[in-house]
């Protein structure tokens, strides 16, 4: 009996699946991506704007759920841009540039429960 114990335990470890991090921290779609407790964030710099991209506890968190802006500093200045829902999880912020070396702070408020999620970025 014991013999069979050892072998059935031995399998279920073989076969067991290996267990990996909340947040897939490779950007989806092109940008850079931070981590914020379970909440992941990508920065899409393109030439029509920026694009921020919002996953909460391996779910996107629909744009039109949440309200969201940027505190972006640059060149000793501080600039505040409101984000609009885009299509799923994208937040945009239609004609921002940012320069390399910018500090771009990351805040979006969920409406049902008032929840604040964050995140801080320098532009390379």
């Amino acid at each position: 009996m014991k013999t069979f114990v050892m072998i059935v335990a031995g399998v279920a470890l073989a076969t067991a699946a290996p267990s990996f991090a909340h947040g897939n921290m490779a950007p989806q779609h092109g940008g850079v991506v931070q981590m914020s407790g379970e909440t992941l964030f990508e920065l899409v710099r393109a030439p029509g704007g920026v694009a921020i991209y919002v996953t909460d506890d391996d779910e996107p968190l629909a744009s039109t759920a949440a309200t969201g802006k940027l505190a972006v500093t640059a060149g000793g200045q501080t600039r505040n841009v409101a984000l609009t829902p885009g299509p799923g999880n994208r937040f945009d912020a239609a004609g921002l540039k940012l320069p390399a070396g910018a500090k771009v702070a990351v805040q979006v408020v969920e409406k049902a429960t008032q929840a604040r999620l964050g995140t801080t970025f320098v532009v390379k």
